[in-house]
């Protein structure tokens, strides 16, 4: 590796590199001489050294070569560094990587640039892909905000982009294993028909996904997109990372919304350190990402619509709890030195990130300037709906509240948040510290929260899902199926391990191994013309079912015992509930109808 690092740093032009990122440069001696892009000065105290490749500021005293400048500029990692400065100097380097698995990622890469050729063609020139660029016009996202993000639209045909890939030279093989097509009866299909695109980007800019938006109330998902591939894992994945690079290195902070246009938005507002998680609450894998940036925070706005006011103390608890495990591992070594800082902002009542970055950017501002560290967030949610002046309230808050702080890795952060549960409740400090230290770990608190103990029978439902999963390991990325909703531990583990892009035998632990080919010789065989993906699809939602159900017949049981401000609380919970189970259960049902019809039915 040190060979390509001298190669690398020989082959490119550290002027040119500094002057692309907005460094103007002018020749002093032997050397350049700028404005320092790590700190504001008014007097050029940044030199750049041509013979020896390296700079340095004798103002602030950031000092490197190519390598460093990108990881500081742009928060690559070295290895990230390495790889797109050999890129760019069209360097192969030396890997251990198997050469073969190189070019298959080469040519996926060059399928998905492909395709969104195909999409922005067809935005620019077909007369429905101009309906859609009037539509993001009226939703206002200006022209450069369109070329930046590199929006598109994908034509209401079958077979549209498996033809154009066809043509260019990609097998059937590749255009799926890039997620770009489906497989069914009739033969491929298109994945996006009549959806506006968006591309999705990996930190290099490399497009490793798309994301498509229906563009008809009738379409089934508001949101779809790409499948699971080598090239992207949804979880571990922040939308628009590329574009936010530079501008979170420099406020050593980013802002991280829920959608591809939240982010969109708040870039052509001006806070271009925003990232979008992509509907899901910040998770491990994408904490892991900022970390490896070594910033200092990062800031989750929760929307303010009714939904995401009734879920914003869940969706924080879900933080909290990756956050975390993040922590826990990166005290192994795994993950980078840096413990970025998550806090939180719920915006104001019927509004979301991008309407208040179009319309109140002053106000979206302030609010992420007044953001609560996560944990002091759900601290404080679940305060909110204890009576703490009466002694079984205080009990009850500390039954909830006393394990997400017994959790917290860091010793110097448990103690500040036991000070404070002891201010909240009047116990005093080294009592809450010894119930801290008497908490079950994490993994044993969350086997028993699903209400069955490891000596029960796993759900034969769970171990058909999970069998069904390790017969066909390209699914599970796909799957809505979190590891929360598995009770066996090692069906969590295996299922994150296989979302992760893992082979279920080669590359688990051994004893998940033994376990998974267990569970892969019990694998049913499905019938011909069954859909493998909707047969997960159904066996996945109805695991959902049931554990919306428990949680819901747990909320009932608290309205049944709660008074008071108790009750208002817990009733609204029992309401978001029943409208979840009730909206599952329809997308279950219309799942199993589908997987009965034709294939024109199915994916229309």
């Amino acid at each position: 590796m040190p060979g390509d690092f001298d190669t690398v740093k020989e082959r490119v032009d550290i002027v040119q590199l500094i002057g692309e990122h907005g460094v103007i440069l002018k020749k002093s001696g032997r050397g350049f001489t700028g404005l320092c892009p790590f700190h504001s000065e008014k007097t050029p105290s940044f030199h750049v050294n041509v013979d020896t490749r390296s700079y340095k500021c004798f103002g602030c005293q950031e000092s490197g070569d190519v390598f460093t400048f990108l990881e500081k500029i742009d928060g690559l990692t070295p290895a990230e560094a390495l790889k797109t400065l050999a890129e760019r100097a069209g360097i192969e380097l030396t890997s251990r990587r198997d050469p073969a698995e190189q070019e298959r990622e080469k040519r996926l890469l060059a399928a998905n640039d492909t395709a969104h050729f195909y999409f922005r063609q067809a935005l620019r020139g077909t007369d429905r892909g101009k309906e859609v660029a009037r539509y993001l016009a009226d939703r206002g996202i200006r022209p450069e905000t369109v070329e930046k993000f590199g929006l598109g639209y994908a034509p209401d045909s079958w077979d549209g982009v498996v033809g154009y890939l066809r043509k260019k030279g990609y097998t059937d093989e590749e255009a799926v294993a890039a997620g770009l097509v489906g497989r069914s009866e009739r033969g491929l299909f298109d994945w996006f028909r009549d959806r506006l695109i968006v591309p999705i980007k990996d930190g290099r800019g490399r497009i490793i996904a798309f994301g498509g938006r229906a563009m008809r109330a009738d379409q089934r998902g508001k949101y779809v997109n790409s499948q699971g591939t080598v090239l992207f894992n949804k979880s571990a994945t922040l939308y628009a990372l590329d574009a936010a690079r530079a501008a979170i290195r420099k406020e050593r902070a980013a802002v991280i919304v829920e959608g591809y246009f939240d982010a969109i938005a708040l870039h052509q507002a001006g806070f271009e350190n925003a990232v979008a998680s992509m509907g899901t609450a910040l998770t491990e894998d994408q904490y892991h990402v900022l970390a490896a940036m070594r910033i200092d925070r990062s800031i989750v706005a929760f929307d303010g619509d009714a939904a995401g006011q009734l879920s914003a103390e869940r969706r924080g608890t879900e933080i909290v709890q990756a956050v975390q495990r993040a922590k826990r591992r990166a005290r192994s070594g795994e993950v980078g030195r840096a413990a970025v800082s998550v806090e939180v902002t719920v915006l104001p009542a019927d509004t979301d990130p991008d309407v208040l970055a179009r319309r109140d950017p002053d106000r979206l501002r302030a609010l992420l300037g007044e953001a609560k560290p996560v944990l002091e967030f759900v601290l404080d949610r679940i305060a909110a709906r204890s009576d703490l002046g009466r002694p079984d309230g205080r009990r009850r808050f500390l039954a909830e509240a006393l394990p997400v702080v017994a959790n917290e890795p860091d010793a110097l952060t448990r103690e500040l948040y036991l000070g404070t549960l002891s201010k909240l409740t009047g116990l005093d400090h080294e009592t809450l510290r010894r119930e801290a230290a008497a908490a079950p770990p994490p993994a044993q608190r969350q086997a028993a929260g699903a209400n069955e103990t490891p000596a029960k029978q796993t759900a034969p439902a769970e171990r058909y899902l999970m069998a069904l999963l390790i017969r066909f390991p390209e699914e599970a990325a796909r799957t809505e199926l979190a590891s929360g909703d598995l009770d066996d531990p090692d069906h969590r583990a295996m299922l994150e391990w296989l979302k992760a892009g893992k082979h279920p035998t080669s590359d688990l632990p051994a004893n998940l191994a033994a376990k998974a080919a267990a569970l892969g010789v019990s694998a049913p065989e499905l019938e011909g013309e069954v859909d493998v993906a909707q047969a997960i699809e159904i066996a996945a939602l109805a695991l959902r079912e049931r554990n919306l159900r428990r949680r819901l017949k747990v909320a009932q049981g608290q309205l049944a015992r709660a008074n008071g401000g108790d009750a208002g609380a817990v009733d609204g919970q029992v309401a978001q509930l029943a409208e979840e189970l009730a909206e599952l259960m329809h997308r279950r049902e219309r799942h199993t109808v589908l997987h009965a019809a034709d294939a024109d039915e199915r994916d229309e």
